[in-house]
């Protein structure tokens, strides 16, 4: 499993609550999902980032349909997606 993180540049800025929303429409995505782990518990306790798991072989689609989460939460602007081996995107 590789580890996927989105970090929020100023999270005071983009309001805890909407970070929180946020996080949870993106477990709503993967909850069934058996290539992807995300835990809704570390979700509603997150302050500035939210962490997940994929697959080897599903980490590029997993990234594109959190791209998409947050683009519908209109927080892409606000934070980064870096994947495990520390590769950013914006």
């Amino acid at each position: 499993m590789v580890t996927i993180r989105i970090k929020f540049r100023d999270w005071q800025t983009s309001d805890i609550h909407r970070i929180r929303n946020f996080g949870e429409d993106l477990w709503r995505t993967f909850r069934h999902n058996k290539h992807v782990s995300i835990d809704i518990g570390e979700i509603d306790s997150c302050v500035d980032e939210i962490t997940f798991s994929a697959r080897g072989s599903y980490v590029r689609r997993a990234v594109r349909e959190a791209e998409m989460v947050m683009r519908e939460h209109m927080v892409d602007n606000e934070a980064e997606i870096v994947v495990g081996d520390g590769i950013t995107q914006a």
